[in-house]
C-alpha cells in the first residue's frame, strides 16, 4: 500500500505550510513579549520618574547608583 508520488507531494506541501505557520505564530509570539516588556519598561520608568524628579537629568549608570544607595540605605534603617 503506497502512496502516489502525487500524495506524497501534497503531503510535502502541508508541511511545508504548517512549518511556515508555526513560524509565523513563534514570531508574533515573541513580538507580543517584546512589546509587553516595552510597556512595562517605560510604565516604570515613568513612575520612578515620577517618584524621584531629580533623576531625569541622569544617565543610567547615575540612576542605578542613585537606587542602589537609597536601596543599601533602606538596609541600614530597617
Amino acid at each position: 500500500m503506497s502512496t502516489s508520488k502525487q500524495e506524497q507531494e501534497a503531503i510535502r506541501e502541508k508541511i511545508r505550510r504548517l512549518e511556515n505557520r508555526q513560524k509565523i505564530l513563534l514570531n508574533r509570539k515573541a513580538d507580543a513579549e517584546r512589546k509587553a516588556r516595552t510597556h512595562r519598561l517605560i510604565e516604570r520608568g515613568a513612575i520612578l520618574e515620577s517618584v524621584f524628579p531629580e533623576i531625569v537629568p541622569m544617565s543610567g549608570e547615575q540612576v542605578k547608583a542613585f537606587l542602589t544607595e537609597k536601596r543599601d540605605s533602606r538596609k541600614g534603617s530597617g
